[in-house]
């Protein structure tokens, strides 16, 4: 068997199971030996937890992708039904065109992996990991998005003892306080553990009662009935029924002043759901419960005052990370170049988290996070909306990349209420300017962070950003034409039709991203990068008023063939 024709052929991978374990085993073998060879210093155990599970990863690491030679990337979703097409056109670009031996590297565009249902973005299945992985096996990359939202499961609440039950017997309610402790003090190997307890009260709970319990709590706290503040903690906890209007909203600020003079170190709050969360099934944190103009107000003096204010449910963060490490997993033994995955409706603090751990299980691979335009950021001391995104970007971007995370998405997935990426004028439905997304651009660049940019992005955005140097471009809209409803989707009763990436859409935006690419590499005083830019326009023209686009787009490829060769060459 001649194992190059193994590899390129969809039937080894899919038909003759022999002849994949042909395959994999002597990839399998080769990276043994030279792991082996490595001796000590690579010790073959951790090594080998890079190795794929099914599939070789056939084009690297997507964060290798070389954009400050080859220009961005271009990434197109699809559910497998248009794999062949996104493939066949990567290969009728100027780029493939003008190489002599064109590859993943050379032709620049991934086959993303996507279900487009009338809910958004959902991940896809063995039978769409199939269909997309035999068209971009040894000729394109290919990724995938394993969930815009995180499967976010809620702790058990902390204990929480009604604070009107110190009304009848002040002494009963602290024993019973110190009862909750006692397990968390004598432990197995005698070391303390992590409790808190909430003191769960009515709004408007006399002051002086709040005073003396919590007075008689730290009372014996001095007698060894409970351990350092650090570990056995005490919050203060209102639940409000119904929506927290005006009066509630003083009623925390009042408790979030007892707290601070009592030095309990945490507020927790509730009440009803709001209905914006209730549509999404969940959001960050308190704004479960609170406007942001609100949550604002609230953080910024609960951080005057030292003390935490939080929501009464906390969310399991390590059973979080370790559903999406599942997606991502799957993706990785497929032989995917990368995976995204979302982190809604983590808070700030721990999308951090997941995403150190994240990094760390996921060594040798691509693993992206995603920040949404479209979702507020809640942290622990603020919560900045779509009116601040820039500002809230940059600090995500800061923070996951000291969490070790090399490549990001940013994007707009919302579907409660639809926006773009890009806002061109006030009134449209876009998020960030183009200036917002240049200064985010440099700032990525200052902190070695490689970015896709994503989220309704048309040709001629699509153009702009490849001008400033952007990493890489998805955008399926702008390729796409309407089609009926394939056997995928066919489930979603809400979808009339279904958008099917096209030859020509493809060749199109793609064309158009290696130009802007060349325009800036070539500048305005070579003779070539004004043929290009005029031929461009004429492209975009032709798209505007649907002319003739064909010949438009032949015009372009032409002057971009030229291009290329005169880089090749030059390389």
């Amino acid at each position: 068997m001649n194992e190059k024709d193994a590899i390129l052929s969809c039937e080894a991978f899919f038909g003759d199971l022999s002849r994949v374990g042909e395959v994999l085993r002597k990839s399998y073998d080769a990276k043994k030996e030279s792991f082996v060879r490595a001796g000590a210093d690579q010790p073959l155990r951790e090594a080998l937890e890079t190795l794929p599970a099914l599939f070789p990863q056939w084009a690297g690491p997507l964060e290798t992708y070389d954009s400050a030679r080859m220009g961005p990337l271009l990434g197109v979703s699809d559910e497998g039904s248009a794999a062949k097409t996104i493939a066949d056109a990567a290969y009728l670009s100027p780029k493939a065109r003008a190489s002599r031996q064109p590859d993943a590297m050379t032709v620049g565009i991934a086959i993303d992996g996507e279900r487009m249902t009338s809910s958004g973005e959902v991940p896809i299945g063995p039978m769409e990991y199939k269909a997309i992985v035999a068209e971009a096996f040894a000729r394109t990359y290919c990724t995938t998005n394993v969930g815009v939202r995180a499967n976010a499961r809620l702790q058990q609440p902390f204990p929480e003892l009604p604070l009107t039950e110190a009304v009848a017997s002040q002494q009963l309610f602290l024993d019973n306080v110190f009862a909750r402790f006692r397990p968390y003090i004598e432990t197995p190997d005698g070391k303390p553990r992590p409790l808190t307890v909430r003191l769960h009260m009515k709004p408007w709970t006399p002051q002086e009662l709040i005073v003396a319990v919590v007075q008689g709590i730290e009372a014996g706290r001095s007698a060894g009935r409970l351990g350092p503040r650090d570990v056995h903690r005490l919050s203060l906890l209102i639940a409000f029924e119904g929506e927290i209007a005006e009066r509630s909203v003083e009623e925390i600020r009042r408790v979030l002043r007892i707290a601070s003079r009592l030095g309990v170190p945490d507020v927790a709050i509730d009440g009803e759901v709001l209905e914006g969360a209730r549509r999404r099934l969940s959001v960050q944190s308190l704004l479960n419960i609170l406007d942001v103009s609100t949550l604002r107000s609230l953080l910024a003096e609960a951080k005057k005052l030292d003390v935490r204010l939080v929501y009464r449910y906390q969310v399991d963060v390590a059973s979080t990370v370790r559903t999406i490490w599942t997606g991502l997993h799957t993706a990785r033994t497929f032989g995917l170049s990368a995976a995204k995955y979302g982190l809604v409706p983590l808070a700030l603090e721990e999308q951090v988290r997941v995403v150190e751990l994240v990094t760390e299980w996921t060594k040798g691979w691509t693993a992206i996070p995603a920040f949404y335009v479209d979702t507020p950021l809640v942290t622990d001391g603020d919560v900045l909306d779509d009116t601040s995104c820039a500002e809230a970007a940059t600090i995500w971007m800061e923070r996951i990349r000291g969490a070790g995370a090399r490549i990001a998405l940013v994007d707009s997935p919302d579907r409660i209420v639809p926006r773009r990426l890009v806002r061109e004028t006030a009134d449209d439905r876009g998020v960030l300017t183009l200036d917002e997304i240049w200064g985010l651009m440099d700032h990525a660049k200052k902190l070695d962070l490689k970015v896709l940019w994503s989220g309704g992005i048309s040709v001629r955005q699509a153009h702009a950003l490849a001008t400033h140097g952007a990493f890489g471009i998805f955008t399926t809209s702008s390729t796409a034409s309407p089609i009926a409803v394939g056997p995928v989707l066919a489930g979603d009763d809400q979808l009339p039709f279904e958008n099917e990436p096209m030859l020509e859409g493809v060749r199109r935006v793609h064309s158009l991203i290696q130009a802007g690419f060349l325009e800036g590499v070539l500048g305005e005083s070579d003779e070539l990068g004004r043929r290009i830019k005029s031929r461009r326009e004429g492209l975009l023209e032709a798209i505007r008023i649907s002319g003739d686009m064909p010949a438009a787009l032949e015009a372009l490829d032409e002057t971009l063939i030229e291009a290329w060769k005169r880089r090749f060459a030059e390389a």
